[in-house]
């Protein structure tokens, strides 16, 4: 997937974009909490625990075995997606704006997965084929680097290793708790609520806190002063060309789709939002329109062929 940053940071860009419906982007702004959560809500169950999560990243180890985040991805996340609109529709838990962010954010997941995640899956079969070890590993250095650059293109330094990033802009909830559980919150009930879709595997509300308070200690860490030192070591041209700008691809060719595909699907959400008309007619329309495929490896697009790009080249520590 696009790193959780990354999608953090795409979220906050749509909250301001004009060709959005009003109520939307009116909604994604004033409750940015909630976009933020959408943003980031199918990757969610991918935050089991800070501590292995962190040894497997230095130790550059598999990705740890999420069952419920590989299902969000791949097991009929066309069908997941409507879920989400139709609570977010019915379900008066949270207020109409809360429920209009959450489907900004959670929308803009979607597409940028749907058009980023192709390139993420090339640079890590790729770097698999080059220099070996864990495939899921290349994965996350890839989002690594396209989340660092696109920041220093768009900002003029990473959002790493700052303490606003903790304190703000990976806040998703209203009230972010780090040591104890808040299951009883009502948007982690909601949460729990969209994800019984799952039926046997789907997480209950003291489940859904967990991953919530694992993602705030994941934020806590990269925003220590070491990973801003790390972002400036590592954002040297060599790994621009690597893994952002190249003769094989541009990076924001990717995003730039992405985020047009955004404004689309979180249009058409936002026409079903206000209509109410959850019929099985509107339904089909919709996802027929969306084409939202498994996230995890949707087609791929505008890349050569992994035999032709196989190269010698000079080696540079990821």
């Amino acid at each position: 997937m696009p790193s959780p940053i990354l999608h953090l940071k795409h979220a906050q860009i749509l909250a301001a974009e004009a060709s959005l419906a009003g109520p939307v982007r009116e909604a994604m702004a004033s409750e940015i909490t909630f976009a933020r959560l959408g943003a980031i809500f199918p990757d969610l169950p991918f935050y089991t625990n800070i501590v292995p999560m962190t040894l497997g990243y230095w130790l550059e180890l598999a990705a740890e075995n999420c069952p419920v985040a590989h299902r969000m991805h791949s097991d009929h996340p066309d069908r997941f997606a409507w879920r989400f609109l139709a609570l977010a529709s019915e379900d008066r838990t949270l207020t109409r704006r809360q429920r209009l962010a959450l489907i900004g954010g959670f929308f803009s997941h979607v597409a940028l997965d749907l058009d980023v995640h192709p390139l993420v899956n090339w640079c890590a079969r790729r770097d698999v084929i080059r220099f070996g070890g864990e495939e899921s590993h290349h994965h996350r250095l890839a989002e690594k680097y396209h989340s660092l650059f696109f920041h220093l293109d768009h900002e003029g330094r990473d959002c790493l290793g700052r303490r606003d990033f903790f304190e703000e802009r990976s806040r998703v909830l209203e009230e972010p708790f780090f040591f104890r559980l808040r299951p009883e919150l009502p948007v982690v009930r909601w949460a729990a609520n969209v994800m019984s879709f799952y039926g046997e595997d789907a997480p209950s509300p003291p489940q859904v806190a967990k991953w919530l308070r694992t993602f705030r200690h994941f934020a806590f860490l990269v925003s220590l002063p070491a990973a801003e030192r790390n972002g400036r070591r590592l954002g040297h041209e060599a790994h621009r060309e690597r893994y952002y700008d190249n003769d094989d691809f541009r990076f924001v060719d990717f995003w730039n789709r992405g985020y047009r595909r955004s404004v689309a699907l979180i249009n058409e959400a936002f026409e079903i939002f206000e209509t109410n008309d959850l019929s099985p007619e509107r339904r089909q329309r919709f996802l027929a329109a969306a084409e939202i495929s498994d996230l995890a490896y949707p087609p791929e697009r505008g890349l050569p062929p992994l035999s032709d790009r196989v190269r010698d080249f000079e080696l540079v520590p990821a």
